[in-house]
């Protein structure tokens, strides 16, 4: 049981870190929030309405999202890939549970605000922006050495027709020059490739 208790500590420890915005109209049910948001140990910050952009250091929003939500409502977003999305809503129309979707939101809360279920959903919420964020990495990662491998293979190409030889000759004279000079294969790919361009 005491094994749990570091990484609970710890799981407080970074919400704690975080930097909350709340963009919801000033009522009771924004004030029950914030200041279960503030007994969590959150920064927050508070707007009655949607900014065009976020401030720089915010890492969660919790926003109103209402069935007559204009485009200019959630403009903000364009902007917020990276950081940790919770929907309030008062509904559960189809238009708001569409609009759910389109929005990719990490969690929601209903109203009106209770205290019970805000650190959860936090919780939650954080936890699945990060998953995603290392998800888009790995993601970005994979598709550089897609782009990578294509540029050696046409560079293996260029090389065996030029010099008559095998594609994997061709290959371990791009390798074996990429460790002799300490490159990244990719790049002699690229210098054989600009040559032949030439």
């Amino acid at each position: 049981m005491t094994g749990s208790v570091p990484s609970d500590q710890s799981l407080l420890r970074r919400l704690r870190r975080k930097r909350v915005l709340v963009i919801h109209p000033d009522d009771e049910d924004r004030r029950t929030l914030l200041a279960q948001l503030r007994r969590i140990g959150c920064q927050t910050e508070k707007l009655s309405r949607a900014p065009d952009v976020l401030p720089a250091d915010t890492d969660v929003v919790l926003f109103l999202l209402s069935r007559n939500e204009s485009g200019d409502a959630v403009k903000w977003m364009a902007t917020a890939d990276a950081i940790t999305r919770i929907a309030i809503i008062s509904y559960e129309t189809p238009e708001i549970l569409s609009a759910l979707e389109r929005l990719q939101v990490h969690a929601v809360l209903s109203k009106p605000i209770r205290i019970f279920g805000v650190l959860a959903a936090l919780t939650t919420a954080v936890s699945l922006a990060q998953h995603e964020g290392r998800l888009q990495q790995r993601v970005k990662a994979l598709d550089e050495t897609l782009k990578a491998r294509r540029r050696i293979e046409k560079a293996v190409a260029i090389l065996s027709e030029r010099h008559q030889i095998t594609e994997e000759q061709a290959y371990k004279r791009l390798r074996d020059k990429a460790m002799k000079v300490s490159s990244p294969i990719a790049e002699i790919a690229d210098a054989v490739i600009a040559s032949s361009d030439v």
